[in-house]
């Protein structure tokens, strides 16, 4: 029997990976989220919703019979599990205090503040004076958001004192939100921030027995409107050489300063007029295909060499230049589709790797205000970061959506 390894999510890829490293794999994940293909790939299946916590009492379980050598999640809201599971088993994983000060935001920001790193005006509120008092103070416009979500769920701009009733009522309400956090964070809580304009990135990087090795820096498209929604990324950056090298200092800066060990990062930054600003950051690789997308520009597989450091065959990041890759996100307004065409012909156009759009005709869809609503992406290499946009760009305008 090889390393025992509990994966807390994950998808058929990863296991494979990890198979092929010779680990004994056990993988926790949702009945749903389980295709028949993993069933061939994996040696113990957990089924659970990945942040439940009786997880880790399943774990230790497991671990009194036939004892795990460590344990990793690549996915949100299995990381913090991961991280309870190492800490309480004693096993090789990351540990718990920089999963928990990136999961949660208010943490992340007193934390900014005491290591004397950029940060924001920020406060955690309670009720909707609260925010109201905030604004008024720090100036409009401002982002209120739940200090412990993911995928741009229930992130707004609040231009004015006069809309904050409203959204703080649609957070408080919203089902989603209180699922998605509730398990991790059984209270879950809501931040304020100064709104910061500037352009946005993200640094990706790979950390193992604590040193860190930065991958490349990914610009960012948005969504118009107030809730923050990715429409895209392009890698690498089209930032000055001495931008990258700041904002890759800054990064490894931080993830010593939180105590990151092992595993890929993402954080996101803007660079506004007085500097760049941690917005967020991720003890996992960044989401929306970034982890591929480093795999084709850099040649380096994020996932891989963590998987390589926990079976003792880490022996670092060899970086390379391959040319450039970019995502694009399909758009709609809201409606149901009545006619869809030019998916797979898109597929077919030169540098797209994959047309990968989830509605069919008949669906509702309606206009993305978080991740999970987007309808699809078509993602593109090409020769440089410009081509790979173009290539995914025009891939995208082939697809024809029409509804009613």
């Amino acid at each position: 029997m090889g390393l025992r390894l509990v994966m807390i999510g994950g998808w058929t890829d990863i296991y494979r990976k990890a198979k092929d490293l010779g680990f004994d794999l056990t993988v926790v994940q949702r009945k749903c989220d389980v295709k028949p293909e993993d069933l061939a790939v994996i040696d113990q299946l957990v089924t659970s919703a990945l942040p439940d916590k009786v997880v880790i009492s399943i774990v230790e379980a497991l671990h009194k019979e036939h004892p795990f050598d460590s344990v990793v999640s690549f996915q949100e809201l299995g990381i913090l599990n991961a991280a309870l599971i190492a800490d309480r088993l004693g096993i090789q994983g990351n540990p718990l205090k920089p999963v928990l000060l990136t999961r949660d935001k208010c943490l992340m920001r007193k934390h900014l503040l005491a290591a004397g790193i950029a940060s924001i005006p920020f406060v955690e509120v309670s009720d909707s004076d609260s925010v109201v008092d905030f604004g008024n103070e720090h100036g409009w416009p401002i982002i209120l958001k739940p200090a412990n979500g993911v995928g741009s769920i229930q992130v707004h701009k609040i231009h004015g004192a006069d809309e904050v009733a409203a959204v703080h009522a649609e957070i408080m309400a919203d089902p989603v939100f209180r699922e998605v956090a509730g398990l991790d964070f059984p209270d879950p809580k809501l931040i304020a921030e100064k709104f910061i304009e500037g352009r946005e990135v993200s640094v990706e990087a790979v950390t193992w027995a604590g040193v860190h090795h930065v991958v490349g820096v990914t610009d960012k498209l948005i969504i118009g409107g107030s809730n923050f929604v990715e429409a895209g990324h392009t890698m690498p950056s089209d930032l000055p050489a001495d931008t990258v090298r700041q904002l890759e200092g800054m990064v490894e800066a931080f993830l010593e300063s939180i105590g990151h060990v092992y595993g890929p990062s993402h954080t996101e930054i803007i660079l506004s007029s007085s500097g760049p600003i941690i917005v967020e950051s991720h003890t996992r690789t960044g989401g929306d295909r970034i982890f591929e997308m480093a795999e084709y520009v850099y040649g380096v597989d994020m996932i891989g060499e963590t998987l390589k450091g926990f079976a003792g065959k880490f022996d670092g990041v060899k970086k390379g230049s391959q040319g450039g890759a970019a995502i694009r996100y399909m758009q709609t307004l809201a409606g149901t589709v009545v006619a869809l065409a030019g998916v797979e012909e898109a597929a077919k156009l030169d540098g797209v790797v994959r047309a990968d759009i989830g509605i069919k005709v008949g669906a509702k869809v309606k206009e993305s205000r978080h991740s999970a609503e987007r309808p699809g992406y078509v993602l593109a290499i090409g020769s440089t970061r410009q081509d790979a946009a173009s290539n995914a760009d025009r891939a995208l305008r082939n697809i024809m959506v029409e509804l009613a």
